[in-house]
Formats: C-alpha cells, sequence, structure tokens
C-alpha cells in the first residue's frame, strides 16, 4: 500500500467513500465493485441539451461522491471523478469537446466569500481545473458572485430561478479572447437555473460559442424511476 493509501486511511478510514464497506483495496477512495460501477455510469452519461455536457447521471454512488467534494473538504474527488469520467478522450464527451473551437476556456460558477471561507475552496473551480487538465485548455474566473444565495437543493424549479436572478456579474479582461468556446462548470445540473443565470451575464453579443459542463446530471424523477425499475428487472430476470 502506497504513502497516499496509508494517509487516506488515516483520514478518511479504510471504508469506501460509495458503499461505505471497509476495504483493503481502496484507490484511494473507493472500493474494486464501486470503482466498476463508476465507469460503468460515466459510460451512460447523458446531458438535458446538446449544450450541456453532463459526466454522469446522479446515481447514489455519484451523488455520495460529490457530497465528499462538497462537505468533507476532499478537494482532490474533483480530479479523480473527472478522470473517471466521460470527459475523457476515448469517451463520446471528451471527442465533442475537442471538436468544439479551441481553446476551451472554463470558467467557474462562483461561490459567495462567506462560502469559500467556510468550504475553504469553490469545488466548481477544482472541476474547472480538472477539466482543463484532461481536455486541455484554461482557468477563466470571469464571473463574481454578488449576492448570497440559500442552497438551491430544495428549492422549485421557479424558486431556483429567483433565488439566482442577479447573483452574478461577468469580468471579462479588458482585450476578451477572439476564438474559443466559454464553458460555464458546475457541479450539479438540475433546472439549469444557476448556470443559465451565468451564461445570462456575458451578455447577447458575446461572440464565443458558451457552453456548460458539470459532474453530475439529475435526472427528472420519472427517468430516474424508469432507470430503477430497469435495474430491478434486470435483478429479476437478467
Amino acid at each position: 500500500m502506497s504513502i497516499l493509501d496509508n494517509f487516506s486511511g488515516f483520514i478518511f478510514g479504510m471504508e469506501c467513500l460509495g458503499c461505505g464497506n471497509p476495504s483493503g483495496n481502496l484507490d484511494p477512495w473507493l472500493c474494486p465493485a464501486c470503482r466498476a460501477e463508476l465507469n460503468r455510469l460515466s459510460a451512460s452519461s447523458c446531458s438535458p441539451s446538446v449544450d450541456v455536457f453532463c459526466l454522469f447521471p446522479m446515481r447514489p454512488l455519484t451523488r455520495h461522491l460529490v457530497h465528499a467534494l462538497k462537505y468533507k473538504s476532499i478537494p482532490g474527488m474533483a480530479t479523480y471523478l473527472v478522470k473517471h469520467s466521460a470527459a475523457r478522450t476515448d469517451f463520446c464527451i471528451g471527442q465533442e469537446l475537442a471538436l468544439l473551437p479551441q481553446p476551451l476556456f472554463f470558467v467557474p460558477v462562483p461561490i459567495h466569500p462567506a462560502r469559500l471561507r467556510e468550504r475553504g475552496y469553490n469545488q466548481a473551480e477544482k472541476i474547472a481545473e480538472a477539466l482543463a487538465l484532461v481536455c486541455g485548455g484554461r482557468v477563466c474566473r470571469w464571473l463574481r458572485r454578488k449576492t448570497f444565495v440559500v442552497s438551491q437543493t430544495k428549492l422549485s424549479r421557479e424558486q431556483r430561478e429567483w433565488n439566482v436572478a442577479g447573483a452574478f456579474e461577468c469580468r471579462l479582461p479588458s482585450k476578451p479572447p477572439s476564438r474559443g468556446t466559454v464553458i460555464v462548470v458546475d457541479d450539479v445540473y438540475t433546472t439549469g437555473a444557476t448556470t443559465a443565470s451565468c451564461l445570462g451575464m456575458f451578455g447577447p453579443d458575446f461572440p464565443l460559442p458558451l457552453k456548460v459542463c458539470t459532474l453530475l446530471f439529475e435526472e427528472p424523477a420519472t427517468a430516474a424511476a424508469d432507470f430503477a425499475a430497469d435495474q430491478r428487472a434486470g435483478w429479476e430476470y437478467g
């Protein structure tokens, strides 16, 4: 076992962050079974539109890992997830990103300074850094959060839109780029209210293509129910 594995085990325990079961074969966070499940989910990535790239569907495993990224002080989870995701060049999303006008400018959704002090880092910025490393491109902090908003987690679509209305502002460099693609980066895409608010800050005359990339896509309840039913059927009859 490597020094990193020993250190991770000391800090986080020898339990898999996916299933919670003890394991002596973590990598350093997932057991072999959960790692295989994560790889399977990366191949079944889905997105709500052609302008939005979501690297994993929202499932119990991916939800646990993003929760660890945001609330358990594990910023390295962003790089881990991106490197195991559909953003790799041998997967469809990685190939689609490679076909976009280059270079790629990854713009993280900002968090309020108060939350940044509490958490110690912006998870969207860590995701953007990992995407730039895997896909090529650079991280650009062109958005700033003006207001502190409540968590979007339990809000309806309309409430989410009101919650982030006017929350951001765009601060482009004095000499904006003349070519390439801007990709707004966040952790989870649910209704798209947050990223839509961010995209709107670039204005209707912004000359470059605007896209969105998130780690997770929280599918509508009906799609999630269908997936659960398919999984049960496969278990019963497969």
